[in-house]
């Protein structure tokens, strides 16, 4: 079985950020990047499987620019066995839909029976290209997994994240489309010989030429998406510190409440 996993660099939790001139990103000239924290758990899903013996091959594929290839040589360190680069300039401002016709397009052939991804990415958590794609493809899909298993070579069953801590088990067909939450498991760091070994690996790169895409329907100029203008948060006035016995403490946090909000 093949699978495939989805991975995206974005900025770092650590860099500086700073609005850009134009108020519709950040400034990313003083930025580190790394792999999408969410994606780590998805390649990590994988890599269980391939260790169970339940997948056969691991590919990694990322749409960025040059600098995106330092994320496929971390999952190709990590143990996945070949990666897959879709780079262009003309790609730069693309909505997820126009993200997800890339992928399609990319992957054209290749026969992957499971396609993994994080839940969304650090930086704009639109949380939108796994089900895009897996509508593109016309395969069943699931968000926010936080259980995966493979039952027999046909289905695989995934628990899904819902609200009040609470789980739905879904059982889907293969070929299918499955985005992950973090905490489904516990990433692995890439060895010194993980390392060494990725240097040997392929990460094959493609522009949309080679995969028969025109700029005009997929590239930033045809984003129906777009982001108009950032802003900083307001700053508010300074919290206020109530002290006393707990029982005091709760009827004037009550009194407040009713007399800012009218809730209670």
């Amino acid at each position: 079985m093949k699978s495939l996993v989805l991975v995206k660099q974005v900025p770092s939790a650590d860099s500086p950020f700073r609005l850009n001139s134009s108020g519709t990103w950040i400034e990313e000239g003083n930025l580190t990047f790394g792999l999408n924290d969410y994606d780590r758990y998805a390649l990590e899903a994988l890599l269980k499987l391939k260790d169970a013996g339940k997948v056969a091959e691991v590919v990694a594929l990322t749409v960025g620019p040059e600098r995106a290839a330092t994320v496929l040589r971390t999952c190709l360190a990590t143990g996945a066995d070949r990666a897959i680069h879709v780079k262009d300039a003309a790609l730069e401002g693309s909505d997820p839909l126009s993200l997800a016709k890339v992928i399609k397009a990319a992957i054209q052939g290749e026969g992957f029976s499971l396609i993994m991804a994080g839940l969304q990415a650090d930086d704009d958590n639109y949380g939108q290209i796994g089900p895009l794609l897996a509508r593109l493809l016309d395969r069943p899909s699931a968000t926010a997994a936080m259980g995966l298993e493979l039952r027999d070579g046909t289905t695989v069953r995934v628990e899904r994240e819902m609200e009040n801590n609470r789980l739905l088990v879904v059982d889907l067909t293969l070929p299918a489309v499955i985005t992950v939450q973090t905490g489904i498991n516990e990433p692995r760091y890439a060895s010194l010989k993980g390392i060494m070994a990725a240097k040997k690996k392929e990460i094959r790169t493609v522009a949309l030429k080679d995969l028969g895409l025109d700029a005009a329907e997929v590239g930033g100029r045809a984003a129906r998406l777009r982001t108009v203008r950032l802003a900083s948060p307001p700053k508010g006035k300074g919290a206020e510190i109530l002290k006393g016995p707990a029982d005091e403490i709760a009827r004037e946090l009550v009194k407040r409440i009713r007399e800012k909000t009218g809730v209670i």
